[in-house]
């Protein structure tokens, strides 16, 4: 009964320990951003952070450094007309949401693309003309969220141009 136990112990011991950050709950800051959370940073932080991001209008994934901070990977998503925005940094995270002024949003139309309605539930879209294999096309579109279609191959936020 002995070796079961002391097997396991050194066992346990042997494991890397997997820890997990607690998230806190931040709340919303004045302003446009909202249901701020983060894990590594300080909500003080986390909601200054969020109140920039905003400022600048962050609306794309990718590098994002903000006065007084160094930088972050931005993984930005729309859902309703919402943006949700993910700040890496090592194990810093940073996470809140907010609704760019004037935005409406259609549950119709897939909210990371303007300029024409792209069906939210469509598997693929490729550019009209082009040599995709849908099943859906489109013509000239805006990215303005995350291009989960890949249709802005030049990434400047202008897809399916001529």
């Amino acid at each position: 009964m002995i070796r079961p136990l002391l097997a396991a112990a050194l066992l346990a011991l042997a494991l890397p320990s997997v820890s997990s950050a607690a998230v806190s709950e931040c709340g919303d800051p004045p302003g446009a951003a909202r249901n701020v959370t983060a894990s590594g940073v300080s909500c003080a932080d986390a909601r200054a952070f969020a109140r920039k991001a905003v400022d600048r209008g962050v609306t794309r994934s990718g590098s994002l450094t903000l006065p007084g901070w160094q930088s972050y990977k931005t993984t930005v998503k729309r859902a309703g007309g919402d943006y949700d925005v993910r700040a890496t940094r090592g194990a810093k995270v940073i996470r809140f949401q907010y609704r760019p002024a004037g935005a409406s949003g259609s549950p119709d139309c897939d909210p990371n693309y303007e300029g024409a309605c792209l069906k939210p539930d469509s598997p693929d879209y490729d550019c009209e003309g082009g040599s995709g294999n849908g099943p859906d096309y489109t013509g000239p579109v805006r990215v303005v969220g995350d291009d989960h279609y890949d249709l802005d191959r030049d990434g400047d936020g202008d897809a399916c141009e001529d």
